[in-house]
């Protein structure tokens, strides 16, 4: 794909796919407890278009190279995937997570809504999108969320979007709480590292492995 000068949101996909993704080092494999996920799914409406504000800011993947991610192989014999999905892209989550060997238990939904707490209303050609989610899906026997005491956790979150593709501190104190639950489990006793990552991060987080391309 070529992108004009001016266009920044192009620019900034084109250097990191040609100055990050060859420089990045391959997932760690280190049995992870909980695996974390915001794929990058591939959009092609309108990619070139700079006017088009529904652009990421990020390289794409195709939903064939998603499917070939090795989450089986880096994840504990007992684990958890916290899988990502937009409206669109439920049905190929889905079929992620069956191909990475899980199995999908429940969908938490993100209401994205504006500082009075009204829908934040997005694109859509199909009803106006204010909404993503993320599938939990389990590998072996980690336990429930109710196993585990974690019995007050609703699966729906309403919270303020802030950046593109960041996702809310709601859903970080979700995830942390289960990584903690997983991670103190009595055949384990406590763990000396994290046994938590999160794939294409962007940002660096205290008590988790982080792999991505946009990550310092």
């Amino acid at each position: 794909m070529r992108y004009k000068p001016d266009d920044k949101i192009g620019q900034l996909k084109l250097s990191i796919a040609l100055e990050a993704l060859p420089n990045l080092a391959p997932i760690p494999c280190k049995d992870y407890r909980l695996v974390v996920i915001d794929a990058p799914w591939n959009f092609s409406l309108r990619e070139a278009d700079k006017t088009h504000r529904g652009r990421c800011s990020y390289p794409s993947m195709k939903d064939e190279e998603i499917l070939k991610m090795p989450i089986y192989d880096i994840a504990h014999q007992h684990a958890y995937v916290l899988l990502w999905v937009t409206n669109n892209h439920q049905y190929l989550g889905f079929r992620c997570l069956e191909k990475w060997g899980f199995t999908h238990r429940s969908t938490f939904t993100w209401e994205k809504v504006t500082k009075d707490g009204r829908p934040h209303i997005g694109m859509g050609h199909y009803g106006r999108n204010c909404t993503e989610h993320f599938l939990v899906a389990t590998k072996g026997e980690p336990g429930s969320f109710s196993t585990h005491g974690l019995t007050n956790i609703p699966n729906i979150i309403r919270a303020r979007r802030g950046k593109h593709s960041q996702k809310p501190e709601e859903f970080w104190t979700i995830a942390n709480r289960l990584a903690e639950k997983l991670e103190k489990c009595e055949e384990l006793g406590r763990l000396s590292q994290p046994s938590r990552i999160e794939l294409f991060a962007r940002e660096r987080r205290s008590n988790w492995d982080s792999w991505g391309a946009e990550v310092k």
